[in-house]
Parts: C-alpha cells; structure tokens; sequence
C-alpha cells in the first residue's frame, strides 16, 4: 500500500512538472507572437524603424524565432532602401565617395543577407528556407553582383521548383551579367584600340619630326633661295587623336543599342 501511495504521488508530481511546462510555453509564444503583431503593423504604416525595434524585442523572448528574424531582414532591406535608394544614393552618382546615407543603407543590407544566408542554411521551415535565399538574390542583384544573384535564384528553384519569381528573376539576372559582359569586353577593346591610336600617332609624330630635322638639315646646307609656297601641314596630333577618340564612341555607341535590355526583377518582401 505504502508503495502504491509513493507511485501515485509520484505520477501526481509528473502531471504537476507538465502542467507548469505546458503553462510557460504558450505565454512565451503568445508574448512573441504579439511583439511580431505589433511589428507588423509599424511595418504595413511603413515605420520601419519602430518595426525593427519590435522584432527584435521579438528575438528577445525567442532568440530563435525563424518568423521574427526573416522579418526583421526584411524591415532592414525596406528602411535600407528608404534612407539610400537600391543599394545607394542615386543623389551621388559617384560610388566611390558614399555619402553617411550610403553607409548606412549598406550596412543594413549586409546585416540582413546575413539573416537570409542563416536562415537558408539553418533554417527548419521550408518556406523560409525559400524566401531566405530569394531575397537574398534580390539584395545582390540590386548591388549589380549578377553571377551571385544567379546562384541564390538557382537555391531558391531547387527548393521550388514553381517558384515563378525566381525563375522570372533568374533569367533577368543572366541577361544583366551577359549585358554586363558584352560592356566589360566592349571597353576593353576600346581602350586597346584608343591605345593602338596613341601608339601610331607617336610613330607619327616622331617621323614628321624626323622629316622635319632632315628638311632643316638639308636646307642649311643648300644656298638662300627664295621660298616656294609651303605645302598644307598634315593634321596635328591632337586633331588625330580627336577624330579616333570620336570614332571609338561612335562604334561603342552602335554596340551598346544592340544589346538587349532587360525587364526588371520582380521583389517580394514582406513580413508574415
């Protein structure tokens, strides 16, 4: 009887320990879910700043939320783009002096491709693992890495294969690094026949002086005569090498209007 009374106790304790258990989890969720909620309702007002802070708050009671961080990199890409356009300020066209707007929208988008890169890799649902990877495409497309993007849209297809958005943006991302290919080898050959012009036009010159050093010489040589009309001088140096720099951009031009251009990506970021 004594050990019949211990067993019961026991299992008594047991149901105790699992009601307790049962009773933290669904508040901790509840608190989460809620700070998420909250979130993305700052997110749909387009407050993405007060989104971020909530999410993270969000993070805190769940450090390994996959909904509250895919959010958070996604409120990061939109205020990214807020403060400094597409991966900059089109306001400064010069991307080798970014402006503290540019430093900052860039680091966002690092930070958030970081989120996307965990959750790919990391991540237990599957369609996070997707969207994840897709935008991580899209953030380095926009930063005009192609042949990266194109690696990212290829994960996103082999996780789904009816992901039409990647599929779409994946040929778009081919065509822009082709693109990009063609312009790369159409400025180096320019740059090889600018080169080529340079190279002649010295032989050029250098003959014309030597010519010339040769007419002085001879001249000073021979008696005073009166001069005969001179012949018209040969174009100068600078006209030469005007006329080719003219008809290099000529033919970069007519190069550049057969390449194709492509449609734009299509983006989808939003929070769920």
């Amino acid at each position: 009887m004594k050990h019949r009374f211990i067993a019961i106790l026991l299992l008594l304790m047991g149901a105790s320990a699992s009601m307790e258990l049962f009773a933290e989890e669904p508040v901790t969720t509840r608190k989460e879910r809620n700070m998420i909620l909250k979130a993305n309702e700052a997110f749909n007002k387009k407050d993405y700043q007060k989104a971020i802070e909530l999410y993270n708050m969000a993070l805190e009671i769940n450090p390994v939320s996959e909904r509250a961080q895919y959010n958070l990199a996604v409120a990061m890409v939109k205020l990214a783009d807020e403060i400094g356009g597409a991966g900059g300020n089109p306001s400064n066209p010069d991307p080798t002096t970014p402006t503290a707007a540019d430093s900052v929208s860039m680091g966002l988008k690092l930070n958030a491709n970081k989120i996307f890169s965990e959750l790919y890799s990391k991540g237990s649902d599957k369609l996070t693992r997707e969207n994840s990877v897709y935008n991580s495409g899209n953030l380095l497309f926009s930063q005009n890495q192609y042949a990266q993007s194109i690696e990212q849209y290829k994960k996103a297809l082999r996780l789904n294969p009816d992901n039409e958005n990647a599929r779409h943006n994946l040929r778009v991302a081919q065509l822009k690094l082709q693109q990009q290919q063609n312009q790369d080898q159409d400025q180096n050959q320019d740059e090889n026949e600018q080169n080529q012009d340079k190279d002649q036009n010295k032989d050029q010159n250098e003959q014309d002086q030597q010519k010339e050093q040769n007419q002085d010489n001879q001249q000073q040589q021979q008696p005073q005569q009166p001069q005969p009309q001179q012949p018209q001088q040969p174009k100068s140096n600078y006209e030469n090498i005007l006329n080719a720099a003219q008809q290099n951009e000529a033919k970069t031009r007519e190069r550049l209007e057969k390449n194709q251009t492509p449609v734009s990506p299509r983006y989808h970021s939003k929070p769920w």
